[in-house]
């Protein structure tokens, strides 16, 4: 069986791939990057791991100090899951999106507020109908990245606009208004 395990710092490629694929999400991301692109580490797991694609983990600073002195060369994650890179795009984890909420870091990112129903649909993978739906940002235009939040504040999924704000108005309530990219659930769904 063919094994391979890397855990290392970022190289500039990857930070390239990372800041150009999160810039489109916000222009916020190019400083956020600059700023702890320190403490962002890759990593890829076995060849027979659930996961093919290389993740990305970001750190602390004690993390990074208690790193360096250890002989790191079967380690596979630490900190903070904060995505993975596919096919030369990099994917931001919903763990990610809400450790920037939470510090105040991506004041830009859009919320979509959903009803008890439309979060137990997404917490099944389903997308996002207008039926479902609270509250949107009146400055949603189509193909944004959302951020699908509960009545409780909570990040339930990430999700990608098929609609600009003023064609939801004309919206029929079975209309697909959001694609689910990623969301909670799906860590429930998965085979261990």
């Amino acid at each position: 069986m063919n094994e391979t395990l890397e855990f290392r710092k970022i190289n500039e490629i990857e930070e390239k791939i990372i800041i150009t694929s999160l810039t489109k999400i916000s222009s916020e991301f190019q400083q956020i990057i600059n700023d702890f692109k320190q403490f962002l580490y890759f990593s890829t797991e076995s060849l027979t791991s659930r996961s093919k694609f290389p993740k990305i983990f970001l750190i602390s600073k004690d993390q990074n100090i208690l790193l360096q002195s250890l002989n790191y060369d079967r380690i596979i994650s630490v900190g903070l899951y904060f995505g993975f890179i596919k096919k030369g795009n990099f994917h931001i984890s919903i763990e990610c999106a809400e450790f920037l909420l939470k510090n105040n870091v991506l004041s830009d990112l859009k919320k979509l507020y959903v009803n008890n129903k439309g979060e137990k649909s997404i917490l099944y993978g389903n997308n996002i109908l207008k039926n479902m739906i609270i509250k949107f940002p009146i400055s949603l235009r189509k193909k944004d990245l959302l951020l699908i939040i509960n009545k409780n504040d909570e990040i339930l999924a990430l999700a990608l606009s098929k609609f600009d704000f003023q064609d939801i108005q004309e919206a029929k309530p079975k209309d697909v208004i959001a694609i689910n990219l990623i969301d909670k659930g799906m860590y429930l769904r998965v085979s261990q």
